[in-house]
C-alpha cells in the first residue's frame, strides 16, 4: 500500500508528460529537430535564472524583493515565447545555416550564458543539478493539476489545427510553400512546445523530458507509420516502463529518473534488433 501511495503522483506525472511529449516527439523527429526540446528548456532555464539574479531568494526561499515562483515562471515563459518567434522566423530558404545548427548555437550560448550568471551565486550547484534531473519522484499534485491544466489547452490547440500540424510537419524539410498561414503555425507549435517544456522539465528535468521526446517516438517509428498508433504505442510504452522503473526505484533506493531513461534506452536497442531481424 505505502509503494502504491509513494508511486502514484510520479506515475501520473510521467503518463502526462509522456502523452503529450510522445507526440512532439514524432514531430520534431520528422522535423529533423531533435535537439530542439533541450535547447527551449535551456532557453526557459536562463529566464528562471535571471529571474533568481533580478529578485534574489532569502534562505527561506522567499525573495526580498517580491521575485517568487511566478516570477521566475513568467521569465521563463517570456524567454521561451522569444525564442519560439525566433525559431519560426529562421525556418527560411534565405537562412544558409540549418536549423539544427541554430537550435545546437542557442543551446550553447543559453547554456553558457546560465553558467556565467550562475558561477558567483550560492546554490548553482544545486540549481544545475535539479534542472538537469528534476525531482518527479516528489513532485506535488499542484504541480500535476498545473501541468494538466497546461497539457490539456495544447492538446485542444493541436486537436483544432491537426490537419494544419501534420501537413506542415510532413513537408517541413520540403518547406512547402502552398500551406496558408505557415509562419504563424509554425510559432504556435514552437510556443505550446516551449509551454509544455517549461512545466515538464521543473518536474521530470531535462535529461527525463529529451528521453520521454525522442525514444518512445523513435522506437515506434520502426514499427508504425500512422501517426494515431505512434502516439497510442508510445503512450502504452512508456506506462509498462515507469511502473517497473519506479517500483525499482522504490526498492534500491534510487532516482527514478535515470532508471526510465535507461530502460527507454534498452527498449529502443531491442527494438532496434527486432526490427532489422524482422526486416530480414
Amino acid at each position: 500500500m505505502e509503494l502504491l501511495s509513494f508511486m502514484a503522483a510520479p506515475l501520473v506525472a510521467t503518463l502526462l508528460m509522456g502523452g503529450i511529449l510522445v507526440y512532439f516527439g514524432i514531430h520534431v523527429i520528422k522535423r529533423e529537430i531533435v535537439f530542439i526540446d533541450i535547447a527551449l528548456a535551456q532557453i526557459a532555464a536562463l529566464g528562471g535564472t535571471f529571474a533568481i539574479v533580478l529578485f534574489p531568494h532569502d534562505h527561506e526561499g522567499h525573495s526580498h524583493e517580491g521575485g517568487d515562483f511566478i516570477t521566475e515562471y513568467l521569465f521563463a515563459l517570456l524567454f521561451t515565447t522569444l525564442a519560439a518567434g525566433l525559431f519560426s522566423i529562421l525556418k527560411n530558404k534565405k537562412v544558409k545555416i540549418p536549423l539544427e545548427a541554430l537550435i545546437g548555437i542557442s543551446y550553447a550560448v543559453a547554456t553558457t550564458a546560465m553558467v556565467i550568471i550562475l558561477d558567483k551565486g550560492a546554490g548553482s550547484d544545486v540549481h544545475i543539478h535539479d534542472m538537469l534531473t528534476g525531482a518527479i519522484l516528489w513532485v506535488s499534485w499542484d504541480q500535476i493539476l498545473r501541468l494538466a491544466i497546461i497539457v490539456s489547452v495544447v492538446a485542444l490547440i493541436h486537436v483544432l489545427l491537426r490537419k494544419q500540424m501534420i501537413r506542415l510537419t510532413d513537408n517541413y524539410v520540403a518547406n512547402e510553400k502552398t500551406i496558408k498561414r505557415k509562419r504563424l503555425l509554425d510559432f504556435l507549435f514552437y510556443f505550446s512546445f516551449g509551454l509544455v517544456i517549461v512545466e515538464a522539465v521543473q518536474i521530470g528535468g531535462i535529461l527525463t523530458v529529451f528521453a520521454l521526446l525522442i525514444i518512445p517516438a523513435s522506437t515506434t517509428l520502426l514499427f508504425f507509420s500512422n501517426w494515431r498508433a505512434r502516439i497510442l504505442a508510445g503512450l502504452l510504452l512508456i506506462v509498462l516502463l515507469t511502473i517497473p522503473a519506479l517500483a525499482l526505484s522504490w526498492t534500491w533506493d534510487v532516482p527514478a529518473s535515470p532508471v526510465l531513461i535507461f530502460f527507454l534506452g534498452i527498449t529502443l536497442l531491442i527494438s532496434g534488433l527486432v526490427y532489422q531481424l524482422k526486416k530480414r
